[in-house]
């Protein structure tokens, strides 16, 4: 017999109450999945420009003390 519940309540109901706080994420799905991990990929580029950056003026500069 089918249960006069719909699924996702059903569901919903089964679940315990700290995965239905909203500290969690988990019923994320589809295009916002899609533009958290884009914004993520974005972040971690810019972290890896800015590191890459902070290591080339370190090498300058101990390339420049040499000659001092």
């Amino acid at each position: 017999m089918i249960s006069k519940k719909p699924i996702m309540k059903e569901y919903m109901s089964s679940r315990s109450k700290h995965e239905l706080d909203g500290h969690g994420q988990y019923y994320e799905m589809g295009i916002k999945k899609m533009m958290n991990f884009a914004k993520a990929k974005d972040r971690a580029k810019k972290i890896s420009e800015i590191a890459e950056g902070i290591e080339l003026a370190e090498a300058k500069k101990n390339f420049f003390s040499i000659y001092k």
